[in-house]
Order: C-alpha cells, then structure tokens, then sequence
C-alpha cells in the first residue's frame, strides 16, 4: 500500500511542505526545519532529555561537513501528552514550516502520524506501536513487537517458564504489544492465565496484583509506564513476596534514581545502541544511555542525509518532499548508533531486542 501511495505522490502535483517558495539571501543556504518534540518534563523527562542530547550531538557532527543546506532543530516540551503533542506538531506544521518533524514513544506518536500525514509532513519516531502502513510519509525507528516476543519467550522457556499474568497500559501502544505477545505466548505453549490492563498513570495495582496471583502463575510479565513502573515492582514484592517479575522497556524507562528498586529483576528492551556509540554519547553529554536515544540519533541523521542527497533544481531551493521520500526508502545497510539499518516499504526500521538486568541500579546486558 505504501508503495502504491509513493507512486501516486510521484505521479501527481503537490503543495509540498520541503519546498522553500522563496530564495535565500546571497552566501545563504536554503533552511531546512527539524522540530522535536519529547518529553522534557514529567516522569519521562530522563529519557525526553538523554534524547534531546543525541539529536543536539548529530546536529554538531553535521554542522562540521560542508552541507548544501542549514539545518535548524526547534525543540518542545510534549510532557508525554497527546493533547499536548498534537498542539506541538500543529504549530510545527503551520507556524514554524518545518520540513520534518521527531519524536519518541506510542503514546503520542499515533496523532502526530496522523497530522504529518495529512500534511504532507515527514515524520520520524521511535514507537513501540504505530500504524504507517497507509502513511507514505511516517517512519519508525523501533525494535519491533514481533523481535520482542521471540526475544521474551526465548527467556522465558529457558527459566522453564509454564504460565504468565500479563499487565499493560491500555492506550494503543499497550493494546497492540498485549494483543500480539499474549498470541506468541500462547502459541510457544506459556499458559497466560490472567491479562490486567490499566489507564496510564494508575499506581495503585495491588488488587488487580492480588487477582492475578491468585491464578498461581509462574511469572509476570508487565509493560506499564511511567509514573505506575515503580508502583507495580514495590506492591509485586509485598504481595508475591518474590523476584518472578519480569517487563518490557519500561524498568530503564524510569528516573534513575528509582532503577535499584528493580534490581535482581530482567526485562527485555529495544536494541541498544553499538558499544562505539554509547562511549561516545556518554563522553560527549556526560548520560546514560535511555529508550530511544541511539534511534533518535539515526533518525536525524536519516533525515539529512535524505536531504544533502536528493535532487534540486537550483542551489537556492530546498528538494520536493517526494525527492527526498525516494532517498529514505533507498536508506538499506548504512552504519547507524543502533547498528546496521534500513528502511523497509513502511518506513519501519528493523533491530534486534535485548534481555537486561537490573544489578546495584544499573541496567547489564544478559548474554543468552
């Protein structure tokens, strides 16, 4: 369908948002606008800001090279809020005229997909869901659910796990990862016997704790964000009184300061970037690597490499944003902070998920 759609684009006339309607002064470069938008305050604001960093640090490296064109970066605070996200990403469109537009995580991604799109916006995140099947313009830098499922149950029937409780967030993202994994388990032949969903920002969950132990199931496995992560780990412990506890992402995903409180527990995660790019992304900001920061990275970079390699017609004005559609579906095997990445006909990018464990509040790749 994607394809489809891109051949429609190229075929057709339209009003694109990349193209610059008026020449730059002399000696000055065409502007291409990046707006990004992450949560920089909040319970996310660790990760919103490790994130910022990474774009800020692939900013540097460009600015470095000889580029045809002035990339400028504007930056907002979504606080992790769809109200607020979409608010951002109008104002990104329609009063700053960027060119693209960056963000991270399901639970804002879906209605900014939905805007770029209609608007004929680029736009990048790192999602653990989103729907761009029928969206030509959006793309997705995230280990996908499907890598993440092998990469649980491969876990979990090495510790020779029988029967799960499943717990997430009930929003799109958690939906779709509940839907697919609670599948996959079944499937491996793990009995999932009790399923709890939750609206984001619950943190009292010990009756829902206290219904699923009930069932008596060997492990839990849970994907519940912020601020309910903490919550759930401390009310586990008092009620099942053991380590049989394991999640998706969402332990690293909380403030550092609070990651001891799921020491000795494991979870499974999105690719990590390459050992070269955390030494040098913590040497240049000083943090620890988060959710999302090696993809945000890539993603920048994808971008402008998109828009220093498409055609123009003059020096003076920025490409059509089909010209440059055509170089990021043509992105295959380039050297990224995450590893080696393309580009697929959706605009997914495909990784490889990793198994972590928390020990003396630090996060420590399990080697399987």
């Amino acid at each position: 369908m994607k394809k489809v759609l891109l051949s429609l684009m190229l075929a057709t006339s339209l009003v694109a948002c990349g193209e610059k309607t008026e020449a730059p002064k002399e000696n000055e470069k065409p502007v291409v606008k990046i707006g990004v938008s992450l949560p920089l305050t909040g319970d996310s604001a660790n990760v919103g800001n490790a994130v910022k960093a990474s774009v800020n640090m692939a900013l540097e490296e460009w600015k470095q090279k000889n580029t045809k064109f002035d990339y400028q970066i504007i930056f907002e605070d979504d606080a992790l809020q769809t109200a607020k996200a979409a608010v951002i990403a109008n104002k990104f469109i329609d009063l700053d005229k960027v060119n693209a537009i960056l963000n991270i995580w399901g639970v804002t991604a879906p209605v900014v997909a939905e805007l770029a799109q209609k608007k004929n916006t680029i736009f990048f995140t790192c999602a653990g869901y989103i729907d761009n099947k029928d969206k030509s313009y959006v793309f997705n830098n995230y280990t996908p659910t499907e890598r993440v499922s092998e990469t649980l149950i491969k876990r979990l029937k090495k510790l020779n796990v029988k029967s799960v409780a499943f717990a997430s967030d009930l929003n799109a993202v958690g939906e779709a990862r509940t839907k697919y994994i609670v599948e996959a388990l079944k499937d491996s032949g793990i009995e999932v016997v009790a399923v709890e969903r939750y609206v984001l920002g619950t943190v009292d969950f010990r009756m829902s704790i206290a219904k699923m132990e009930a069932q008596k199931p060997d492990y839990y496995v849970i994907f519940v964000e912020q601020p309910g992560t903490k919550n759930f780990i401390e009310q586990h412990k008092q009620i099942v009184k053991k380590d049989n506890l394991a999640a998706i992402d969402v332990f690293h995903e909380m403030p550092k300061k609070y990651w001891s409180v799921a020491n000795g527990l494991w979870f499974v995660k999105s690719a990590n970037g390459t050992s070269e790019f955390e030494t040098k992304f913590q040497k240049k900001t000083g943090m620890e690597i988060q959710s999302c920061v090696g993809n945000s990275y890539d993603n920048l970079n994808l971008i402008i490499s998109a828009f220093e390699n498409a055609q123009v017609d003059s020096d003076k004005i920025l490409p059509k944003n089909e010209e440059v559609l055509r170089q990021l579906h043509s992105a295959k095997n380039i050297e990224g902070a995450i590893g080696k990445i393309s580009i697929d006909e959706y605009g997914n990018v495909d990784s490889l998920a990793v198994i972590e464990k928390m020990v003396d509040g630090q996060p420590v790749v399990i080697n399987e």
